[in-house]
């Protein structure tokens, strides 16, 4: 333990940070839309192999489970960072963001909307 951590009662040596770039977020979530729903009518068209190829397989993730797999990895987080918040721009979007944010600090964890960061300044996080 550090002396400065004992003189301010820190119990913890280092929370374990993620950051969560709204941009991305955006991005995959507009993806798991549109080849959502594009993938299932789309069978057979390409199925049979060409030169030996075998058929495309794109992986198929819904926007369900693209909020599951956040949720699990946030899991182990102490602290949340929320980038570029202004990316959420739609309704829906939005609403299940605010209820991945509500579940993370039911579950004790801490969330931080910073105004500008520098991708180098921010250490050991990891982003989402």
């Amino acid at each position: 333990m550090k002396r400065r951590d004992l003189l301010l009662l820190r119990t913890a040596e280092h929370d374990r940070v993620v950051e969560l770039s709204c941009e991305r977020l955006f991005m995959r979530y507009n993806d798991a839309r549109a080849i959502g729903g594009q993938l299932g009518g789309a069978e057979g068209a390409g199925d049979a192999p060409w030169d030996g190829e075998p058929p495309t397989d794109i992986e198929e993730r819904t926007c369900e489970e693209l909020f599951q797999d956040l949720d699990r990895e946030l899991r182990g987080a102490d602290v949340l960072r929320v980038l570029d918040r202004n990316w959420l721009v739609g309704e829906e979007l939005r609403q299940e963001v605010d209820a991945l944010l509500a579940a993370f600090r039911a579950r004790g964890g801490r969330v931080e909307f910073p105004l500008a960061m520098v991708s180098s300044l921010s250490g050991g996080a990891s982003t989402v």
